[in-house]
């Protein structure tokens, strides 16, 4: 049997020949390859080097803690993706939050529910029983529905006409500004939370960056 350098040696020395119109050459290993023979490989392994870049890339990124958006861009890490191409730092709960009996937190200026621990009440609505409030103006009724108040001079939304001082979000139903944003993607967000990209809302802090492209 010939050692591995006595075939190196043989194979290394060998000519190229030309066979049909093609030139053949004899590698370090003795095996015959055409010119396109080769560059089909070289392609191939090209390829490889590409995938095997782009997979380290990842994994990079996911290494250091960095957010993908998913439009090319990312955030730092303990980041979320806001709208407009913005990130910003996620906290707990916004600033001036009260802490529930479990755990969880009510926007500046709400309450916990009396009948729901956990749950939050709106300042200067009327908590009427589990599930049920009313805006400030209106009183519980009987029958499950708020009261007097102004009258519904609001825009139309569907079949339905808004209270006075509400607007359509592009969900279909009236909204109160002075308690939610209309994240215009589906997202209906409290107003002291941030519109997260692609969906979906998210406590940061008040400072933004910019999202860095990948």
């Amino acid at each position: 049997m010939q050692s591995l350098s006595s075939r190196i040696g043989s194979g290394a020395g060998q000519p190229s020949v030309r066979r049909r119109g093609l030139l053949v050459w004899r590698g370090l290993w003795g095996v015959r390859m055409s010119f396109i023979g080769i560059s089909r490989f070289a392609a191939t392994v090209a390829i490889f080097i590409a995938t095997g870049l782009l997979l380290a890339s990842q994994a990079v990124a996911q290494s250091s803690g960095r957010v993908d958006c998913g439009n090319g861009y990312y955030c730092p890490r303990d980041n979320a993706c806001l709208l407009g191409g913005l990130c910003g730092r996620v906290v707990e709960a916004a600033s001036g939050s009260v802490r529930t009996s479990t755990g969880q937190w009510c926007d500046p200026g709400a309450r916990e529910s009396k009948f729901t621990p956990g749950g939050c009440v709106p300042e200067r609505y009327t908590e009427c029983s589990k599930g049920f409030m009313c805006p400030p103006g209106t009183t519980c009724g009987a029958g499950g529905q708020c009261d007097g108040g102004p009258p519904a001079t609001g825009p139309m939304c569907g079949n339905l006409q808004c209270m006075e001082g509400r607007i359509c979000a592009s969900t279909g139903k009236c909204m109160n500004t002075q308690l939610f944003q209309d994240c215009g993607n589906g997202s209906i967000c409290s107003k002291w939370a941030a519109c997260e990209h692609p969906k979906g809302c998210v406590y940061v802090s008040r400072e933004r960056t910019k999202q860095i492209r990948r």
